[in-house]
């Protein structure tokens, strides 16, 4: 009698035992020492509809093993070359079950939180919580943050650029420039400054109008970044029609020659007015970093007056400093 006792007892735990894992209502697993599903939940079902769809003859019969619920599933939603190692690696992943929670979609289903604990047995038991919502939010956070920082580099840009020539503004090309001068005296490499004024630019503005100027500044701007080796070389509007070039690695003769190149690119330019065609030219001044100069304002300085000379000289010409 004892021993029937018992067994009744065992029975109506193991129903108990059962019937909390059926109504649950989140997903519920428990599979054996040999990773074979021998107790589960209908909303653990759901989550894993396509394997159960195909497999459902297995479960009945108490056949179904962890590998085969991952392969049916895996071999749906991935190449077939990755789907065994995808599916020896699940496996390990259940045979070493340690309680920490992994996050994982199911096609259909949504995203789950997954536990997973390795019982005294052998046996493994496992939940899922679901963070469809969770992720829904953490990606709607993550796309304001792109969002967000995408609108801070633009408001960067646009501070940092002169709204009409897209070259740099003054305040951005002497931080960047003031950076690339103390890098050139760590590194005693070769570093020269250009200064560009368009000539009798005024005149422009005051035939033609300020719609025209604003045209002959941005196509001088333009030849001028042309001429400069991109990603390396830099070109800042200083104020009014007055430009700055800084270029890396380059001594006063090579920089002569890009000034050079812009001038007569300048000179060959066209544009249309009050009264037709009419053309522009440009001076520039040019100097080389020396052991002496305290700092880049001494440089701009010393470009300012070279500059100044080509005014004096007639216009449309380079004068540099002595080397």
């Amino acid at each position: 009698m004892a021993r029937d006792s018992d067994f009744e007892r065992i029975k109506r735990e193991h129903a108990l035992l059962i019937e909390s894992i059926e109504v649950a209502p989140t997903p519920f697993a428990v599979y054996d020492d040999e990773d074979r599903l021998i107790a589960w939940n209908e909303p653990y079902e759901r989550v894993h509809a396509l394997a159960f769809e195909k497999l459902r003859e297995k479960a009945d019969r108490d056949e179904l093993y962890y590998a085969d619920l991952v392969r049916a599933t895996a071999r749906e939603t991935m190449p077939a070359s990755d789907v065994e190692a995808y599916v020896k690696s699940r496996v390990q992943a259940q045979r070493d079950a340690d309680g920490v929670g992994v996050d994982r979609e199911y096609p259909g289903a949504g995203w789950f939180r997954i536990s997973k604990f390795r019982t005294r047995s052998g046996a493994v038991a496992g939940f899922a919580i679901d963070i469809t919502e969770l992720k829904r939010r953490e990606a709607r956070l993550e796309e304001e943050i792109r969002r967000r920082m995408e609108l801070e580099d633009l408001l960067r840009i646009q501070m940092n650029t002169d709204a009409l020539t897209r070259v740099s503004a003054r305040s951005a090309f002497l931080a960047q420039a003031e950076t690339d001068f103390q890098r050139s005296l760590l590194s005693d490499h070769d570093l020269a400054v250009v200064m560009m004024d368009i000539d009798l630019f005024k005149n422009v503005n005051d035939v033609h109008g300020h719609g025209v100027g604003d045209t002959v500044l941005t196509q001088v701007a333009r030849t001028a970044t042309d001429c400069l080796r991109k990603d390396i070389d830099l070109i800042g509007r200083m104020g009014g029609e007055e430009f700055a070039l800084l270029l890396l690695n380059t001594g006063r003769d090579g920089a002569v020659r890009c000034a050079e190149q812009i001038r007569s690119r300048i000179a060959a330019l066209g544009f249309e007015g009050t009264g037709g065609s009419f053309g522009i030219t440009a001076s520039f001044g040019v100097t080389q970093r020396s052991a002496e100069d305290p700092s880049l304002s001494a440089m701009l300085s010393r470009a300012d007056q070279a500059l100044y000379v080509a005014k004096r000289a007639g216009r449309n010409r380079v004068v540099a400093t002595p080397s």
